[in-house]
């Protein structure tokens, strides 16, 4: 009795074609994890309680608008927008500032209690670490100024977000 011929194509393991593109989803998942992870950094300290404070008109008064007691944390901010309400009739300059190595509460000369001090936007703050956000509220007339939380966006690390912070102020304006 004689064996048949056997094809030796016809005794290979042929692999799937399929498995060979397993890594393209795999990759795709990785990298939209990481594009989520670097566009939501983590929340920035926010108060519950209003912080109020009195002026006389024409004056500048300078209150803590936000700092991180239970992490220290370094930002950069790259912008920030305050939502301004005001008596009607009367106008208001309102800005943010960084008070490095230092601590205010409310005054109308920052200068000395903060080791530097600068303007918000474009500065880097290390929350938590010796440096505090500061809201200057000016009014030429009477009357009651208000600023919600402020609203930043920043970058910290690799994280790049938006995020509210602090608690909003009330700022009456003497006449």
């Amino acid at each position: 009795m004689s064996q048949p011929d056997i094809d030796p194509d016809a005794l290979q393991v042929r692999r799937r074609r399929w498995t060979r593109w397993l890594w393209v989803p795999v990759l795709l998942i990785a990298l939209g994890a990481g594009w989520w992870w670097r566009i939501h950094p983590a929340d920035l300290p926010n108060a519950s309680s209003q912080t109020s404070g009195e002026i006389k008109a024409g004056q500048t008064l300078y209150l803590r608008a936000a700092d991180d007691p239970h992490r220290s944390r370094e930002i950069t901010i790259d912008d920030v927008a305050l939502k301004v309400s005001n008596t009607p009739g009367q106008s208001a300059e309102v800005s943010l500032w960084v008070c490095r190595g230092g601590s205010i509460g409310q005054t109308t000369t920052p200068e000395r209690f903060c080791d530097s001090w600068r303007k918000a936007e474009g500065a880097t703050a290390n929350l938590g670490g010796g440096d505090v956000l500061v809201v200057g509220v000016r009014a030429d007339q009477p009357g009651t100024v208000t600023v919600d939380r402020i609203t930043l966006d920043f970058s910290d690390g690799l994280q790049r977000g938006s995020s509210r912070i602090g608690a909003p102020l009330t700022v009456n304006v003497l006449g």
